[in-house]
Parts: C-alpha cells; sequence; structure tokens
C-alpha cells in the first residue's frame, strides 16, 4: 500500500519530463532547422563568410553549392520533423554527420577548439532530437 502511493507522483513526474523532452525537440528543431536554412541560403548566395571559410578549409568554391544543399536538406529534414517523427530522427543524424564532418574539417585545418565547439554542440543536440523523437 505504502509502494503505491509514491509509484503513482512518481509516473506523473515521468510524464512531466517526457512531455519537457518533447517540446524541448520541437524547440531544437526550429532553430536547428531555420540556422540550417539560413546556412544554405548563405551557401547558394556566395556570401563573403561562406566564400572564405572555403578557403580557410581548402575546398574549391564548388564545394559550398553541395554544403548548401546538404545544409537545405537537414534543416528541411527537421523542420518537416516537427510533424513527422521519422523525419525528425533522420534530420538529427543527417546533421550529426554534417557535424562531424565539420569538426574533421576544422581539426584537420588547425582551428582551436573554440571554434570548433558550435559543431559540437549542434551535433549533440541534433543526435539527441533523433533520440527524443525515436521514443516519441
Amino acid at each position: 500500500m505504502i509502494l503505491m502511493s509514491f509509484s503513482v507522483p512518481l509516473m506523473v513526474t515521468l510524464a512531466e519530463v517526457g512531455n519537457l523532452m518533447v517540446i524541448s525537440s520541437l524547440i531544437v528543431q526550429v532553430v536547428i532547422g531555420t540556422l540550417f536554412a539560413f546556412l544554405s541560403f548563405l551557401a547558394f548566395t556566395g556570401a563573403s563568410y561562406t566564400k572564405e571559410k572555403m578557403i580557410h578549409l581548402q575546398l574549391p568554391d564548388y564545394f559550398r553549392y553541395i554544403t548548401g544543399f546538404v545544409q537545405f536538406m537537414g534543416g528541411m529534414f527537421m523542420l518537416i520533423g516537427i510533424w513527422y517523427t521519422d523525419v525528425a530522427v533522420l534530420g538529427g543524424v543527417w546533421i550529426t554527420m554534417i557535424m562531424l564532418v565539420g569538426i574533421i574539417l576544422r581539426m584537420k585545418s588547425h582551428e582551436s577548439i573554440l571554434s570548433t565547439t558550435p559543431a559540437i554542440i549542434i551535433g549533440i543536440l541534433s543526435i539527441t532530437v533523433s533520440i527524443v523523437n525515436i521514443y516519441r
């Protein structure tokens, strides 16, 4: 009898934590999806930031179009994943892979850990979106 009285509040608390995780995941999806849509726009339009980054990473100029396309797809997967959890899982894995490549490229070009930190954080958040949506 005493054990049952403790289990009910615990279940409510776990349900609330589950709801909080889903809401947090949706917020992260919107932020990352919007960010990657914007970054793809910069890549396609040839913004100076994107061109300078390609030169710094020793990549050919046409690679910014490939990067823009890959970023656009990741952003769209995240945004469409708001309604379709399978697409959110794909988006999370997709963007995590982008971030892994970004981290490797930055390490090869001897950038500081500080400049690599955003890629690490976005990668962790993206894989978290995938995990939350697998169990949603």
